[in-house]
């Protein structure tokens, strides 16, 4: 992962904290300040064990609490004195670090990318050999949530096995869309009918989410991504209620819609079935959410919602989680 990448990683993070969306990435870690270098020794472990392959991101200067004032920022000349003090409490090796200083509203937030393709890490137990010591000298650290453990027998038989790699997957555009659905729509054969129709004949409402997203494989194996493995919530900023969509489907992008010289065919390398899309190297598809509701809503055009999807790979123990921020915009009212 280049310097820009890491940039781009951050930034999303932050902005995300600044609008009110808890950081629910597992593969980043906000810190408010630099931590001793024993304690960050085993939460990276930890951190990196529980990755399994994937890159792991850590921001230093940065306070979730805070949420629009959460870059607080942090001395980037710190970190020639702490990452030593970390890398010798490891046993034989410590994942590869790639600093980068990340300049926000006038202060500094450190960035650490940590690569952990090297796993399991090992750290030292610092008490080992003193009074009351123990008689542990090394651990293999596992991070569950926000929390570090000692790894169980299954965690590292799954550190052993060959590293799955996740598909890199982007989001390219994206509409959330929230309007009536009226009796008999299914027999009405276009917009304009369907919008004619008086707001006394509503039976329900919809929530849908269209979005174009860019997927790379990260090897030469094919990606199957069953459509009952995925899921997609949708959150009101600053409320608790969370609504998943009924109904998810991926498809290859379009082609140009109408034959010329140039017309362009919209994949050679994605297909997709009734259950599920097939991959076989890096393309465009296009991810269709909705969710159908008996009631209106407490909540106004262009209300901000957050929204997650969850693509789980057939075969995968872990999913591909996006975030996005979006406007609700009200359509056919």
């Amino acid at each position: 992962m280049n310097s820009r990448q890491i940039e781009s990683w951050a930034l999303r993070v932050i902005d995300g904290v600044k609008n009110g969306q808890p950081n629910e990435d597992s593969l980043v870690e906000l810190k408010r300040e630099w931590i001793s270098g024993e304690k960050a020794a085993r939460r990276i472990a930890g951190h990196a064990n529980a990755a399994r392959g994937e890159n792991i991101l850590w921001l230093i200067g940065v306070d979730e609490k805070l949420g629009k004032q959460c870059v607080i920022g942090a001395s980037a000349n710190d970190l020639s004195s702490w990452y030593p003090t970390v890398e010798a409490c490891f046993d034989e090796l410590a994942p590869r670090m790639i600093p980068l200083n990340i300049p926000i509203d006038g202060l500094t937030v450190v960035a650490l990318l940590f690569e952990t393709d090297r796993s399991p890490f090992v750290i030292k137990n610092a008490a080992y050999g003193s009074q009351g010591g123990g008689s542990v000298e090394l651990e293999v650290p596992w991070r569950e949530s926000t929390s570090v453990r000692s790894a169980r027998r299954s965690e590292i038989i799954r550190l052993l096995a060959p590293l799955e790699l996740l598909p890199d997957i982007e989001i390219l555009d994206s509409k959330l869309m929230f309007y009536p659905i009226r009796k008999g729509q299914h027999n009405l054969h276009s917009l304009e009918q369907i919008n004619s129709e008086p707001l006394s004949k509503i039976s329900s409402y919809c929530l849908k989410l269209i979005a174009g997203l860019y997927i790379v494989p990260r090897d030469r194996s094919t990606i199957v991504i069953p459509f009952h493995r995925c899921r997609v919530n949708f959150e009101i900023l600053g409320d608790s209620s969370i609504w998943q969509a009924s109904q998810i489907v991926l498809n290859p992008a379009n082609g140009h819609p109408f034959p010329s010289m140039f017309s362009k065919l919209g994949s050679l390398t994605i297909q997709s079935t009734l259950h599920e899309i097939i991959i076989d190297g890096s393309g465009r598809i296009s991810l269709e959410a909705s969710l159908e509701i008996n009631f209106l809503p407490d909540f106004a055009k262009d209300t901000i919602m957050s929204i997650s999807i969850s693509l789980l790979p057939a075969g995968a123990d872990r999913s591909v989680i996006l975030t996005q921020n979006l406007p609700c915009q009200f359509e056919g009212f």
